[in-house]
Parts: structure tokens; C-alpha cells; sequence
């Protein structure tokens, strides 16, 4: 008999699991769909098929839940598959959950050691005709990207030395290079990263590696035309505490940030270290660079905004320090020293941007985003309490803010800046809007320049769809 699923806020309300894979041809739509949108949307879900082993965990655990809309000629197709990873197989033959807290390989049971632990639930990536789910734990898991079905763990046909790939890889609209990295890629709790390039055709051309100043989260990254850079904040992981059944992250504010700077010619030979004091932070927007002069634009925070990663002094948690607002960040390579300039782009509380990808390390001016508005209705959703109340779009010249706030039961996921012609506003965003009341979801399109116009159609499920992390925007493909 399966257990049920513990009475927690990852597994309750909006967050529930929902366990389900399915095929939905032709969804309905209210409003017209713009018939120039053509193209697949995938996402990922952390989705648990099983209660957790150890009575809780952390939502972002759950195994991935890979997801398409097809988008064809005013029509919209929806389908779901669980990613069969090592670990989601293993759990489903034992009919019960194995592996044991977060990120903890010492805490799972006998028989599972020494199995691929990743659960594949963050970002689906396209690049060179294929589709992979990715988490930073662990290697990719190749998808096929019509039937969804797991093709198995993809490491660059046997080239690739990192144990991790992150689920942040750049794609430089130029070269059509894929640029990665793996942080702890040699291993728990390592100072290991790998700094990977995979060729327009998916080969592997290169793969370097260095020492980060400590074991830390390094979640994303950043490419422009001539730098690669990496933001490093004080989440830490200790294998002793690790060995001892504790967290693989705990937070330390006390610490510095480090950011590395790496030319992209030269490579990690002639890497340089900036820092600031404290702070956190999860997703970067954008970077671009002139000439010596590398601006990084991120979204910062004053403690994690994970309540399940506390900080190692024990201060409890804040929503309103955890909460994150988009700074641009501007480090002076020519300089002989190691500061940071900071600015604030806008106070903006949010956090999930999405800009258009054919600007990926270039000047640019958009950004679209889950959004918060503090003095409206919220509701729990996702992994850090309360869901994004709003979807926005941010000028970052500017700092003006084109936002659409919905009703009060309402919450949203990532949005996706959809292209449909060579400007930053030619073209739609979509995003999956999670109806608390009656507990179903819808997926929204606005134009991308006029989100506080409202949707122009609205497309509906018939189910909910669990806090999706990261989604990609594809081309229509047989």
C-alpha cells in the first residue's frame, strides 16, 4: 500500500503532487489564438511519484515531469511524461520512495547506493536537434522531443568528465555554441567546476576546469560576446555534515560573493575574482560587455529565499530579506582591483526572467517575469511560500514596469517570450496561470509589449499543472 503524501506545504494545496502524464489534443481556447505562434513550449516539473523517505523534503526534489504545448495554426496541444531516470526507476519497481533528504547520498537506503541520485526536473534544453532534461545535480537525460520518452543519460558520447552539468547552459546566438558548466563536478561537496563548450552540432570541443574559493551553489551563469561569468554566493555544502545526515546547503551571509570572470578566447588560464560582501541570489537576466567593461544583470537577495536552506547563524527566515530585486552588476576587467559595482535596475520585486534568447549576452532591453506585489492578495505556491502574483515585463534602461496582476486566486509560473519578428516586442508571452480557485490551471498569451492589456486568449486544462521551474521556446519540428 503507497503511504500517503505528508500534510506539509510541499505537498499540499497548489503544490500537491499530481502524478499525472497525459496527451490533450486540441485544448480549448478562449479568445483567438494567434495563428503566428507555431512552435513547442517544453517545461519541467518537480513532480514526486512517491511520498518522500524521510517524511518531508524540499519541493524542488520531486522527480521531473518533462511537458509540451504544441502550438500549430491557432491550435494547442498539451502532453506529459515522467523522466525515467535511475533513480525515478528504481522507486517505481520498489513501489515506494529510496532515496533519502535532499542532496544527501549518506541518508538513502542500502540498495540504491551508487545510483544515479539526479531527478532531471529543472530546465528542458534544446540545442543541435536535441531536447535534454537537465538538473544541477547530475547529467542530462536526452528526451525525445515529440513522444517525451526518456532516451537515456547523455554525457557527450563518453567524453564529458564533470559528475554535474548545470540546468542554466547558454546558447550564443551567434555561434550557436552551447556554454555549460558543473559546479561540484568532481564530486560532493568539491570546489570543482567545469566550464564546457559544445560546437553549433552538439560535439563537445572543449572542457576546462577550476577551483571555485568554496563548495557553494553556483545555480546560473552567464555568457556575453567575450566573457563568461560566474556569480558564486555563500550556500555551502559540507561533506562532514553531510556524512552526519544534516543538509547539503546551509546558508552563510557572513561570507563573501565571489564573482569569476572568464575570457571566453583564452579560457580559465586567465580567470579573474571579484567579490562583494554577503548576500544571495538564484537567476541572472542577462550579461553583455564593452570592451573591459563585463555588466552582469541579476536578481539579489538578502538571505536565500528557500526557507528549507537555513543560514549556519540561525537567524530565521525573512520573506521580506528573501524576497529579490534585479541589480546590475559591473566588474572592470582592466582594473587592478576586485570590486563590484552595483546598481539597482528597478525595484521590482521578482524573480524567473526570461528575455529574448536572440539577445543572450548582448545588449538588450526587456525582460519578462514572475512578479510581486506585496500589497495585493497572495497565495502558497512553489518552493518558496508565496506564488508571483503578477506577470511582468521589466525595461531594464528604463526600469519601467508593464505588469498584469489577474485575480486574487491567482499565481504564476516562469513565463516564455515567444519571437515572432526581429524586434524585442515583436512577439507573445505565454505563461501557465494557476487558478487556486477551482484548482486548475490555464495558460494566458499576452503581447509581449502590452502585458497590462491582459491576455489576448486564454487556453484551459482540465488539470493542474505543479510549479514548473524553467521552460524553452523551440521551432515547430517532425
Amino acid at each position: 500500500m503507497t503511504k500517503p503524501f505528508p500534510q506539509t506545504p510541499s505537498f499540499t494545496g497548489y503544490n500537491a503532487p499530481s502524478r499525472v502524464e497525459a496527451d490533450i489534443f486540441d485544448l480549448e481556447i478562449h479568445g483567438e489564438l494567434p495563428a503566428e505562434i507555431n512552435g513547442v513550449w517544453y517545461r519541467m516539473t518537480p513532480d514526486p511519484q512517491y511520498p518522500p523517505k524521510m517524511g518531508d523534503d524540499i519541493f524542488i526534489s520531486g522527480d521531473g515531469m518533462i511537458s509540451s504545448f504544441r502550438f500549430e495554426n491557432g491550435h494547442c496541444d498539451y502532453k506529459s511524461r515522467y523522466v525515467r531516470t535511475e533513480r525515478f526507476l528504481a522507486e517505481r519497481k520498489a513501489r515506494r520512495g529510496l532515496f533519502g533528504a535532499y542532496r544527501n547520498r549518506f541518508t538513502d537506503e542500502p540498495e540504491v547506493q551508487g545510483l544515479d541520485r539526479t531527478v532531471a526536473n529543472t530546465t528542458p534544453v534544446w540545442h543541435a536537434g536535441k531536447l535534454f532534461a537537465t538538473k544541477e545535480d547530475g547529467l542530462p537525460y536526452e528526451i525525445d522531443p515529440i513522444t517525451l520518452d526518456t532516451k537515456g543519460r547523455y554525457d557527450w558520447g563518453g567524453k564529458l568528465k564533470t559528475q554535474t552539468v548545470t540546468a542554466h547552459p547558454k546558447i550564443d546566438p551567434q555561434t550557436g555554441e552551447l556554454l555549460f558548466f558543473g559546479y561540484e563536478a568532481g564530486g560532493d561537496a568539491t570546489k570543482d567546476i567545469s566550464f564546457c563548450v559544445a560546437d553549433k552540432d552538439g560535439r563537445l570541443v572543449s572542457e576546462e576546469w577550476f577551483q571555485a574559493p568554496h563548495a557553494a551553489m553556483i545555480h546560473d551563469f552567464a555568457i556575453s560576446k567575450d566573457y563568461v561569468v560566474f556569480p558564486i554566493f555563500p550556500t555551502l555544502t559540507d561533506l562532514d555534515r553531510m556524512k552526519a545526515g544534516g543538509p547539503h546547503w546551509m546558508s552563510d551571509v557572513s561570507k563573501d560573493c565571489y564573482v569569476a570572470v572568464i575570457p571566453r578566447k583564452t579560457g580559465v588560464k586567465d580567470i579573474r575574482w571579484f567579490k562583494r560582501p554577503g548576500g544571495q541570489f538564484f537567476h541572472v537576466i542577462n550579461a553583455r560587455n564593452e570592451g573591459e567593461q563585463v555588466m552582469l544583470d541579476l536578481f539579489v537577495a538578502g538571505m536565500n529565499p528557500f526557507p528549507a536552506i537555513p543560514d549556519v547563524s540561525g537567524m530565521p527566515y525573512d520573506p521580506q530579506a528573501a524576497g529579490t530585486l534585479p541589480f546590475r552588476w559591473t566588474m572592470d576587467m582592466s582594473a587592478n582591483d576586485d570590486k563590484i559595482d552595483e546598481k539597482m535596475i528597478a525595484f521590482a520585486p521578482g524573480d524567473l526572467p526570461r528575455l529574448d534568447d536572440r539577445r543572450t549576452g548582448q545588449s538588450y532591453t526587456q525582460t519578462w517575469m514572475g512578479m510581486v506585489d506585496p500589497t495585493r492578495a497572495m497565495r502558497f505556491s512553489g518552493p518558496v511560500g508565496a506564488g508571483f502574483n503578477m506577470v511582468g515585463r521589466l525595461d531594464v534602461t528604463t526600469g519601467a514596469i508593464d505588469a498584469w496582476f489577474g485575480d486574487d486566486d491567482d499565481t504564476y509560473q516562469e513565463p516564455q517570450f515567444i519571437p515572432t519578428g526581429p524586434g524585442e516586442l515583436d512577439g507573445y508571452v505565454v505563461v501557465v496561470v494557476e487558478k487556486h480557485t477551482p484548482n486548475l490551471s490555464d495558460v494566458a498569451v499576452f503581447r509581449a509589449g502590452k502585458i497590462a492589456d491582459g491576455p489576448v486568449c486564454v487556453i484551459k486544462l482540465p488539470l493542474r499543472l505543479r510549479g514548473a521551474v524553467h521552460g524553452c521556446w523551440t521551432p515547430l519540428h517532425d
